[in-house]
């Protein structure tokens, strides 16, 4: 089994270094052979520019002139990669290299496409289902271009053309069907000639991830194995491993029960920084009791941003988020370091200040209402909230003091929004 080990290590250690190295696999683009590939204009589209494709060698050479007459004017490179299914898969490739010469008046910039068939959207008889995954580069003065293959992205123009739902923006390349290389947004009108002598797309035959996983699946195996023939070797002493494993047992028991419990203490609200229930909890049973278990009094202040599904609906929920973020940090700054602050749910916020009166607490939501005016918020909106504030009295229940302050803000909402709503300790509901 020693041997048998040195053996694995060795052979782990080798295929890391050839993936690491080596192990590449390469799908080149030169038009030879059997690859279908021609050229095109937005002449297609009523534009003016004409483009002429000829061989030279073993590259590509297109004359294109430019002209005015399409919002956007180009000429380029295809290849026709497959129909529809059977495009070819470019999901486990890394880079793509273009070897390319651009002959014309600067800026010299070229955009490639990656147009892929998406089983379940796109359709056959639609070539303008098929999804446009794009990269624009500057073309280098000499020599190729390496370009990673995650920094394309599905093109703007085209999901707004098809009406793409949001989850299904995401870069696939799975079955493209065309390679395109067209010149860029930028590029000067005028005579350009371009130079193409490969597109060469290159990957791992086997990835890192995977390769990782297959050599800690083996040695996981081998750890096993070689634990059965130790259990076997030492039989003998099972009643002395028996008591060995049932102490590890124990021990691991243990400490997969301190995880889980570490693991729902989990206290602060991920998008905002601010606390969570679990968080409230646990400060109301540690930091607002005494030495000798009094209750600390308190007061609580229910905060909601007002209108709240309006910026969602009207400017998406990544504006929503960024609005909760802008208005966590702003509450942060403006509390004590003694204050609490915690995100009860969705846009509704709550404070808890030890030690503070119903007017003081009144004092503090009116200094951050003000804040929120002074505030310049995404996409220039309008933010304010409404603010529902009570304090605790010796003895009280927090449930009741929640309550109340939940009485106050519906008070707030109802009044008008963009106020402060006091209540007082004993108040009738």
């Amino acid at each position: 089994m020693q041997r048998l080990a040195a053996l694995l290590l060795g052979v782990s250690i080798g295929l890391l270094a050839w993936n690491h190295f080596g192990m590449l696999r390469t799908v080149e683009l030169t038009g030879l052979g059997e690859q279908r590939y021609g050229e095109r204009d937005d002449s297609a589209e009523g534009g003016a520019s004409h483009a002429a494709l000829a061989r030279a060698g073993n590259g590509l050479v297109l004359d294109c002139t430019l002209k005015a007459g399409y919002a956007w004017p180009y000429c380029g490179f295809f290849f026709a990669a497959g129909i529809g299914p059977e495009g070819i898969d470019l999901s486990g490739f890394d880079t793509v290299t273009i070897d390319l010469e651009q002959i014309g008046p600067p800026p010299h910039l070229m955009r490639l496409y990656l147009r892929n068939f998406e089983p379940g959207f796109s359709r056959m008889e639609a070539w303008e289902t098929q999804k446009v995954n794009e990269v624009e580069f500057d073309v280098p003065e000499r020599g190729p271009i390496t370009i990673p293959l995650k920094l394309f992205r599905t093109a703007a123009w085209w999901n707004t053309a098809q009406h793409v739902p949001l989850l299904q923006r995401d870069v696939r390349i799975d079955h493209v069907t065309d390679v395109e290389l067209y010149t860029g947004g930028g590029t000067a009108l005028g005579q350009h000639r371009l130079v193409l002598q490969s597109v060469r797309f290159q990957g791992k035959r086997i990835g890192q991830h995977r390769l990782l996983l297959l050599l800690a699946g083996t040695w996981i195996a081998f750890g096993v194995a070689w634990l059965a023939l130790g259990l076997a070797h030492y039989r003998d002493n099972l009643n002395a491993s028996r008591l060995r494993l049932a102490k590890l047992s124990n021990i691991n028991r243990a400490l997969e029960l301190e995880a889980r419990e570490l693991a729902g203490q989990v206290c602060i609200d991920a998008l905002t920084g601010a606390l969570n229930r679990q968080g409230l909890r646990d400060m109301l049973l540690k930091e607002f009791v005494t030495d000798d278990g009094a209750r600390v009094d308190y007061a609580v202040m229910f905060v909601d941003i007002d209108h709240f599904k309006r910026i969602n609906d009207g400017h998406g929920h990544a504006v929503g988020d960024a609005v909760l973020r802008q208005f966590a940090d702003m509450v942060k700054l403006g509390i004590r370091a003694t204050d609490k602050f915690v995100r009860w749910g969705g846009e509704e916020f709550l404070i808890v200040c030890p030690g503070t009166d119903t007017p003081s607490a009144g004092a503090l939501a009116e200094k951050l209402r003000a804040a929120m005016a002074r505030e310049t918020w995404p996409q220039a909106l309008r933010v304010t909230a409404s603010f529902g504030i009570t304090a605790t009295h010796s003895g009280e229940n927090f449930g009741d003091a929640i309550e109340r302050a939940d009485r106050a803000l519906y008070r707030a909402k109802e009044n008008g929004r963009d106020r402060i709503e006091l209540e007082r300790a004993g108040a009738a509901a």
